[in-house]
């Protein structure tokens, strides 16, 4: 009887845990990833532009415009053309020697790219815990354990860039101005001065990491309850007696099968 006993549970090939797995990487940590992305690009350009602050001047020589786009690297301005030339623009660097300029200038520099460093590590290790699904699933404890630490770098990193954003606005809604170095012939306080594009895309990018890591860290793994689906084999009934099993009865005036008086007879 034991050729008889169903082979009906049977597992599919062990590959088919890895969209197992993936089912159980839920779309909080996929959501977190996209905030991560997005909020590292938007950290990148705010670090890059040129427009942390705007000043509106006026009476200095050789700035047609009349604006200055002041950044965390440079300042740069549009300059009166000679010889009938297009205006152009002129920008001048930040360096280190300009100890007048204010310190929340070099801070930004620092804290910035800091932050960039910070979330691109974030990025590798849950971009890295991904691809380890498909590399070796029977590796599931790494999978949430560098989302996890991915979500705690992104927390570091949106507060770290909300340190610089911060006192940099203070600096322009107080009207703050800046002690420009002598070469740069320079005003010390604008006409006008205006929050610049840079600091709100800077905070939109601290928004998205925060929220991020807070997604990852605060969104429990969804387990997944489903069995892996079986596959069921056909099993032929068991044979009936044959011919030779059968034999008549001449106590009983018919044709009885062999089993079941045997079974009967146990009895």
């Amino acid at each position: 009887m034991d050729k008889w006993l169903p082979n009906a549970l049977l597992l599919r090939d062990k590959n088919s845990l890895v969209p197992t797995w993936l089912n159980q990487v839920s779309c909080i940590h996929l959501g977190g990833l996209f905030f991560a992305v997005v909020g590292w690009i938007l950290c990148v350009i705010s670090t890059a532009v040129d427009e942390w602050r705007l000043w509106i001047i006026e009476d200095v020589p050789g700035i047609s415009s009349g604006k200055i786009w002041i950044g965390i690297w440079r300042t740069c301005f549009m300059v009166d053309a000679q010889n009938d030339e297009p205006m152009k623009k002129e920008c001048l660097e930040f360096l280190e020697q300009y100890s007048s300029l204010p310190k929340e200038i070099f801070i930004a520099q620092d804290l910035m790219s800091l932050a960039s460093v910070v979330q691109s590590l974030a990025i590798s290790f849950m971009s890295f815990a991904l691809w380890n699904v498909f590399k070796n699933a029977k590796q599931k404890k790494v999978l949430f354990t560098f989302f996890t630490i991915g979500g705690i770098l992104n927390l570091i990193s949106g507060i770290i860039i909300f340190v610089p954003l911060s006192w940099n606005l203070h600096s322009v809604l107080t009207g703050k101005g800046i002690d420009f170095p002598v070469p740069f012939l320079l005003p010390y306080l604008p006409k006008k001065q205006d929050v610049g594009v840079a600091i709100y895309v800077g905070f939109v990018a601290s928004g998205f990491q925060q929220l991020s890591g807070l997604l990852i860290l605060g969104g429990k793994c969804r387990r997944s309850n489903r069995v892996h689906p079986l596959i069921t084999v056909a099993v032929d009934p068991p044979p009936s007696a044959s011919a030779s099993e059968t034999q008549s009865c001449p106590h009983c005036g018919s044709s009885v099968d062999l089993a079941k008086l045997m079974a009967e007879q146990k009895i």
